[in-house]
C-alpha cells in the first residue's frame, strides 16, 4: 500500500473543539488501484493519523483503516472495469455546511445559489449563539436549520439553549445535534422537552447503547467511519479531502438509489468550499450549489490528479 500527505487550509473554525488550523490527512492507494482518504479528527475522539497509519502498517487496521480499505476495494474494482461509481446513480441534494465564523453576506449568497438549509456549527456561549443564530436565519427567512454543538453543553444547558430561542425560530429548527454526551434519560427530557435531536458524535457504535429514547431521532452518518442499512439518515462528509467527500456522496447515492426522491433527506456532501481552494476541490467545483457533482474518471474520480501526486510505501 502506498500513501501521499495533503494539508487542508479552513477559511474559518470547523467546529466549537476544532480551530481553524491546517488539517492533516493522507490519501491510500491499494494494490488493486484503488484510493481511499483517511483523515482523522483526534479532537472529536479519532485515533491520532499516526496511530491509524502504524495500524494500517501491521495489518490490525483501527476504525478509519477499515472503512478505508473497503474504500479502496470498490474504488479499484471500477476503476479495473473503467467505470464512474456513480454511473446510474443520483446524489442527494446538500445543507449548506457553514463554519463557526460564517457571516450574513455569505448565507444570503449561498441562499442565492439555491441552498434552502443550513447547518450550522456553534460555541457553547449561549447568548451569543441564539442572537448569531437568529440574525443569520431574520437573513433567509425561507431556511430551515440544523445546529450542531459537538457535544459542547450539558443537558441544562441545551435546555436553557432551547428556552432562549424564539418561538417562531424553534419552528425552523430541523434538529439539534450532538448538543451534550448521549445519556438515554438525558435525552428523553431533551426530546420531552420538545427539542428534534440529531446523533452523530455519541454512538459511533450503536451496539453499545443499551436503551433508547421514546421518540427517533436523525442519524448522521460519514461514510468515513461507519456504514448505515436502516432508516433515512443524513449523509455527510467527514470535513475531508475532496476524495473523502466523493466516497460519502457515493454511499449516499447508493443508499437512496431505490428510495422516493421526498423520502430523501438533504445531506451534507457539498463541502469543498470550507477549505481553501485546491486542484481537487476545484476538479468538484468551486461554483457551491445543492447540487454535489461528481468528478470525471473511473472509479470516484481524479485519475490524473491522483496518479501525479508523490506517493510513498506505506
Amino acid at each position: 500500500m502506498y500513501y501521499s500527505r495533503y494539508t487542508l487550509y479552513p477559511v474559518g473554525a470547523l467546529s466549537a473543539r476544532a480551530a481553524a488550523q491546517p488539517r492533516e490527512g493522507v490519501l491510500l492507494r491499494g494494490s488493486n488501484g484503488g484510493y481511499a482518504c483517511l483523515q482523522s479528527w483526534p479532537e472529536l475522539g479519532d485515533s491520532p493519523l499516526e496511530y491509524e497509519l502504524d495500524a494500517l502498517r501491521d495489518g490490525t487496521p483501527l476504525m478509519l483503516g477499515e472503512r478505508a480499505l473497503h474504500c479502496i476495494e470498490l474504488d479499484g474494482q471500477a476503476r479495473a472495469r473503467g467505470e464512474s461509481l456513480f454511473a446510474g446513480l443520483s446524489v442527494p441534494r446538500s445543507h449548506a455546511t457553514l463554519t463557526v465564523s460564517v457571516t450574513p453576506a455569505q448565507v444570503y449568497d449561498l441562499h442565492q445559489r439555491g441552498f434552502r438549509m443550513g447547518k450550522i456549527k456553534v460555541i457553547p456561549k449561549l447568548a451569543s449563539t441564539v442572537e448569531r443564530l437568529t440574525n443569520l436565519a431574520a437573513m433567509v427567512p425561507e431556511w430551515k436549520w440544523r445546529v450542531d454543538f459537538d457535544c459542547t453543553l450539558s443537558m441544562d444547558e441545551t435546555l436553557q439553549f432551547w428556552d432562549m430561542l424564539p418561538a417562531a425560530l424553534k419552528e425552523r429548527i430541523d434538529f439539534v445535534e450532538d448538543p451534550c454526551y448521549y445519556d438515554v434519560d438525558e435525552w428523553q427530557q431533551l426530546q420531552d422537552a420538545g427539542i428534534p435531536l440529531g446523533y452523530d458524535t455519541p454512538l459511533h457504535n450503536e451496539r453499545i447503547i443499551p436503551k433508547r429514547t421514546t421518540k427517533p431521532m436523525m442519524r448522521l452518518v460519514k461514510p468515513v467511519r461507519h456504514h448505515s442499512n436502516s432508516g433515512l439518515p443524513v449523509f455527510t462528509s467527514n470535513l475531508d479531502h475532496p476524495l473523502g467527500q466523493c466516497w460519502a456522496a457515493y454511499n449516499a447515492a447508493l443508499f437512496y438509489a431505490n428510495k422516493p426522491a421526498e423520502e430523501v433527506p438533504l445531506c451534507g456532501l457539498v463541502t469543498q468550499h470550507v477549505y481553501r481552494p485546491n486542484a481537487f476541490s476545484e476538479a468538484l467545483g468551486l461554483n457551491i450549489t445543492p447540487e454535489f457533482r461528481p468528478p470525471a474518471g473511473t472509479g470516484l474520480g481524479f485519475d490524473d490528479l491522483l496518479q501525479a501526486l508523490d506517493w510513498k510505501r506505506l
